[in-house]
């Protein structure tokens, strides 16, 4: 089953029904730093064409696309899940690290992958 995760500036609600219709996310960081913080948690992550990583090993099968603000600030990360045992803790523990939250277009609804980082 394939399906995105939309990482962006969203407010500390329980569900996305409960975002105010008038918030606005802004910028989440630069990509520069967005990749290498990703890297730390993903050392095996290939970036591609500047605004790309592909992950992919054993059980785990995501490509992630920065979307830019302007020249160096990111408006929000998409990544797409291709398949894999393994991808939404590997989304998991992206967002710990990076200390943001996300969007979940299978549910409709926050991720919300608690607990499954420890799977890595």
């Amino acid at each position: 089953m394939s399906w995105d995760i939309y990482i962006q500036d969203l407010p500390d609600v329980p569900s996305m029904k409960d975002v105010p219709a008038d918030h606005s996310p802004g910028p989440i960081g630069t990509r520069e730093d967005l990749m290498t913080r990703i890297k730390e948690v993903i050392p095996f992550a290939e970036q591609q064409d500047g605004d790309w990583l592909f992950v992919r090993s054993t059980g785990i099968d995501l490509s992630i696309q920065f979307h830019m603000e302007d020249t160096t600030q990111v408006r929000y990360v998409l990544v797409h899940v291709h398949g894999g045992e393994q991808s939404a803790a590997c989304v998991s523990a992206i967002l710990r690290h990076l200390g943001l939250r996300a969007h979940d277009t299978a549910t409709g609804d926050l991720f919300d992958g608690h607990g499954l980082e420890e799977a890595l």
